[in-house]
């Protein structure tokens, strides 16, 4: 079995609504986490899991930053980090030993993450848009 069809039974077996939008990538919606949308994307040897929250333009994320670490400290699979100005939520597996229930895990603590961070996260995102510093930019 590929590594492709190992992932594609793994979005089968889990009831997620997905869509495939190229070879090795495919994009999950769960009704929970706020509706964001979940990239899946395998980069052998591993498997990448990576939602975008935010657009953060030029400003002082002091605040913001402190909470998103203080906040990976209560995930298990996946932390918060930037990639370029885009706050994501990300995480890695390795692809050769992936199992369904690894598989899962990653994607419920992306999940249970954005149903119980987002709230703190948003407004201090907002506050910097709203004063100025920042062009945040709901994306999730």
């Amino acid at each position: 079995m590929s590594s492709a069809d190992k992932l594609d039974s793994f979005l089968i077996k889990s009831g997620l609504p997905y869509e495939q939008i190229a070879d090795g990538t495919w994009v999950l919606h769960p009704e929970s986490a706020r509706n964001a949308s979940l990239g899946v994307k395998i980069e052998d040897p591993i498997v990448l899991f990576s939602i975008q929250l935010f657009e953060l333009g030029d400003g002082n994320h002091a605040e913001v930053f402190r909470t998103l670490l203080e906040l990976n400290s209560e995930l298990l699979h996946a932390s918060y980090s930037l990639q370029g100005s885009q706050l994501v939520l990300s995480g890695a597996q390795q692809l050769e030993n992936l199992d369904f229930n690894e598989f899962q895990a990653m994607v419920d603590d992306m999940c249970m993450a954005l149903d119980n961070h987002y709230a703190k996260i948003a407004p201090m995102v907002s506050a910097n848009q709203s004063s100025g510093t920042a062009g945040a930019e709901e994306s999730a």
